[in-house]
């Protein structure tokens, strides 16, 4: 799933400026004289890592100053890395004017990383890079230093409290506080010393730069990959990517950074569902970039207009025919746009069309437009889900590919015909059932449902009591899951019953009506509970008649259904009003029973707001 490639090795570009020359073995590196560094030399070469002079040299010897050391460590880390350019203005928006101070005629950018990444700090740039000391020659213990932040590896540096050390001069590397670098490079086996000397004050040269980093690669084996954070789990350390369309649990580094847009946030405030750049270690999540704080959503609304400046697309819409807010979204520079179906441009679009926006990285990637009414026969209801603010959504399967897989609003107000009646409602439309609706403006304004019915006995595996019931019922070794309607006869011991009154391992005879069950027989212990329900209205749904209220003892919002011709609602004075007069934010005082796992009033008092 995760792509193995090899990030920590960067392009050693041209130092002092010149100009670059890519070859399997320089002509100034004797495979004899050099044989310490010469295959990392050419196999660097061959992968385009390293380059030479434009006289076809390397020159192994020659000497690496600060700058030129900063630039290749950060190259390692994956400021070049293509991947990284999308939080490279993160970088540059929060350092450049601390990068300004340091007057450097070149390596911004890997400046800039190299402080995003946590590698350097302010103080670094004072010792390396302000000033003339850019130009001075980078010395054994400074590469020390740098690259054991480079890798990540200071707070393991500062966690040393012995030296233990192969090395006769030690005693030279001043101030103390320098030791603990300079044993984290050599446990890793990134630097080593010769003749029992670690030389700390010899001037690195290119070659042992070579060295450093193929050594480095290997003992970081970092790369990068595009992802979305599906979720994380704070406690167990890991979080769920998705990369490439595949979904897969992964171990996070006990310091590893989550930043959004360039802001480090805590591991349980990672925005879910965007894009970013992952960074592992191996298989292990070291960082995690979002490099939006918009999460990918799927928007369905009215084309209003667009405008374009030196190619980029900004689509305006509005979410209905009578909303005035007009908004607009950026798209990507060539983004997908098709019209009913058919490959198109954005001149192709008329006022009031029906589109889909599909959006990922804050920016538009598709544009899906429609006529203003739209018909689509021969579908099947695959899922029912109603959302937080108590809209209906209908999601299909058909063999029009242009269909299949939608996900469509259902407007409350919505006509529907069942099986010929036309008095239906759409608590009475379910999973399975096949219909042909009629959308205006990407909206289900009508539907046409089928139900197939069957009958199917077996055992009870599991029972969702929530806003909409459910229930598993094993048959013939197979698991199967139907919808409980309100409307749903249960009959318990030859009497009636709640769903309260089941057990896992109950046998049970089920009605079923497509995906849904009209009534359930069984013989059970049985259970009789009712009650009251007092709390603030946080959502209405006036087709499936249900209010979501959330209680003083609870968080959660608890749903209370009504029952056409059988539900009073009433305000605190005594006057009768409709169901739908009830408003988000009023004060409710339910009567009534549990039926079906749900509660259902016969009685509401309303204190409106």
């Amino acid at each position: 799933m995760k792509k193995n490639i090899l990030k920590l090795i960067s392009a050693i570009t041209i130092l002092c400026m010149a100009i670059p020359v890519f070859a399997a073995s320089f002509p100034d590196v004797d495979p004899e004289q050099y044989s310490w560094c010469a295959s990392q030399i050419d196999e660097m070469s061959e992968r385009g890592y390293i380059t030479g002079y434009d006289d076809g040299t390397f020159r192994p010897d020659g000497d690496i100053t600060r700058l030129e050391g900063i630039a290749l460590f950060a190259r390692s880390m994956g400021s070049a890395e293509k991947l990284n350019s999308g939080i490279m203005s993160f970088a540059h928006e929060q350092y450049d004017s601390m990068i300004k101070v340091c007057s450097v005629p070149w390596g911004t950018d890997e400046l800039a990383y190299m402080l995003y990444k946590g590698a350097l700090q302010e103080s670094d740039l004072n010792t390396y890079v302000m000033g003339i000391e850019k130009n001075a020659k980078l010395t054994r213990v400074e590469a020390a230093v740098i690259m054991t932040k480079a890798m990540g590896g200071e707070d393991e540096a500062k966690k040393i409290v012995q030296i233990r050390l192969p090395y006769n001069d030690l005693d030279s590397i001043k101030p103390r506080t320098l030791l603990p670098y300079v044993q984290y490079v050599t446990d890793h086996g990134i630097m080593n010393g010769s003749d029992g000397k670690f030389s700390p004050y010899d001037n690195i040269t290119r070659a042992q730069m070579a060295v450093m980093l193929a050594r480095a690669s290997e003992a970081c084996d970092y790369s990068f990959e595009n992802a979305k954070v599906v979720s994380v789990d704070e406690a167990a350390g890991s979080v769920v990517l998705n990369i490439g369309g595949l979904e897969d649990t992964y171990s996070c580094a006990d310091n590893a950074k989550f930043k959004v847009k360039g802001e480090l946030v805590t591991m349980s405030e990672m925005l879910l569902n965007t894009n970013a750049i992952v960074q592992f270690a191996g298989d292990t999540v070291i960082s995690v970039d979002a490099v939006s704080d918009v999460a990918d959503q799927t928007i369905t609304a009215i084309y209003s207009g667009n405008a374009t400046t030196n190619g980029i697309i900004k689509i305006k819409v509005k979410a209905s025919s009578s909303d005035t807010t007009i908004s607009t979204y950026e798209c990507i520079e060539d983004v997908a746009i098709t019209n009913k179906g058919t490959p198109a441009n954005i001149s192709s679009l008329k006022n009031g069309d029906a589109v889909e926006l599909v959006i990922s990285g804050g920016k538009v990637q598709s544009i899906s437009a429609t006529d203003k009414i739209e018909t689509i026969s021969n579908a099947t209801v695959e899922n029912l889900t109603i959302s937080e603010d108590g809209s209906l959504y209908m999601t299909i399967s058909s063999a029009d590919a242009k269909y299949n897989g939608k996900k469509y609003k259902v407007a409350d107000d919505a006509t529907v015909r069942k099986s010929g009646t036309d008095s239906a409602s759409l608590s009475e439309v379910y999973e399975g059932d096949k219909v042909k609706l009629e959308l205006r403006y990407g909206v289900v304004t009508s539907v046409e449902a089928t139900s197939t019915r069957g009958s199917v006995s077996g055992t009870i595996v599991s029972v969702l009591i929530a806003a909409q019931p459910e229930i598993t019922i094993k048959v013939d070794g197979k698991e199967k899951t139907y919808q409980i309607p309100q409307s749903c006869e249960i009959i318990v011991n030859q009497t009636s019953g709640t769903l309260y009154d089941f057990r896992v391992g109950d046998n049970v005879t089920l009605t079923t009506v497509s995906n849904a069950v009209t009534k359930i027989q069984s013989s059970t212990a049985v259970i009789n509970t009712e009650g009251g329900v007092y709390g603030v209205v946080a959502a209405v749904n006036n087709s499936y008649g249900f209010l979501s209220i959330k209680m003083d003892s609870s968080d959660i919002p608890y749903t209370v259904f009504r029952t056409a011709n059988k539900t009073m609602v009433i305000t605190t004075t005594g006057k009768t009003i409709d169901f739908k007069s009830i408003k988000v934010g009023d004060t409710v005082q339910c009567t009534g029973t549990t039926t079906n796992g749900a509660f259902v009033a016969t009685l509401i008092i309303v204190t409106q707001k």
